[in-house]
């Protein structure tokens, strides 16, 4: 699957979830849950309070009323989210670290746009763009400077990726890294059910279960939207990241998902990693 073709799939899928082009009415998309667990699990990137209690609430953001990120501050994170979608997981962030700025990335307008229009979205601490990764050799220099995140987010985003492009953008993390920054990862795992099922689509936060996909290699498929969908093992991952100079480790991390309705448990299988650039200038 070409670049082009990854980008036009992820338009196609926001903009079947947002209603008609161009429709002053259309309602914000809900695709997915926003993901507070990434509190718990990205904990570097929060403040000491919120580290202490992750479920502690923190209200939707409000532009007029907070000040700007406090550059100075020890809690201050400038941070740059892959494959952004409306938001999902860099609202909430955020939200729990007001002194965060994110770098919010995606390869659909539709989504991008969607993001740009909650009322929750401030220009002071988050910068949201239209960019294909997997577009070309450092698809990013334009927007940001070597070495000047301090961690790159990639929560579902690789598995849309084939082994080739999934090197390449692993090069660009490393690329915009501060020396002791890191990428924080989160995706679906080799040995999930929904694999071993036959099946590739949805998200672990929704609980809805996923569209069968057509399989066209070991743990890769396409969604019946054209969308990619590569379940991941570890070691793959620690070889893809090392390669482009990050090192780390996964594990796998797993999450019960329950459909009330239906009366069914699933146990899902999720691939988690944290891999650093060197220190080393």
């Amino acid at each position: 699957m070409s670049s082009g073709e990854g980008a036009r799939s992820w338009e196609r899928f926001y903009r079947s979830h947002v209603g008609k082009a161009n429709d002053p009415n259309a309602k914000p998309i809900r695709a997915f849950k926003d993901r507070h667990y990434l509190r718990r699990e990205f904990a570097e990137l929060m403040p000491p309070a919120i580290r202490a209690d992750p479920k502690a609430h923190t209200p939707p953001l409000d532009p007029t009323a907070l000040p700007p990120p406090d550059v100075d501050s020890p809690n201050h994170k400038v941070v740059l989210e892959l494959g952004c979608g409306v938001g999902n997981s860099a609202f909430p962030m955020m939200r729990a670290n007001h002194d965060m700025f994110v770098h919010a990335c995606d390869c659909s307008e539709t989504a991008v746009a969607n993001l740009m229009a909650s009322p929750e979205y401030d220009e002071r601490r988050c910068e949201a763009f239209v960019a294909d990764l997997a577009a070309g050799a450092s698809p990013l220099s334009h927007r940001i400077a070597d070495g000047t995140c301090d961690a790159v987010t990639g929560v579902f985003f690789f598995s849309a990726l084939d082994a080739k492009t999934f090197g390449a953008v692993a090069a660009e993390c490393e690329r915009v890294l501060k020396p002791g920054g890191c990428v924080l990862f989160r995706d679906y795992c080799l040995d999930d059910v929904k694999n071993k099922n036959g099946e590739g689509s949805g998200d672990e936060s929704d609980g809805r279960g996923f569209e069968p996909g057509k399989k066209i290699g070991d743990g890769t498929y396409v969604r019946p939207d054209g969308t990619l969908a590569v379940f991941l093992d570890e070691a793959r991952v620690e070889a893809s990241f090392r390669e482009a100079g990050l090192n780390g480790k996964c594990r796998v991390v797993t999450h019960e998902v329950v459909n009330r309705k239906l009366d069914v448990r699933i146990t899902r299988s999720f691939v988690q990693g944290r891999f650093e650039k060197s220190a080393r200038t």
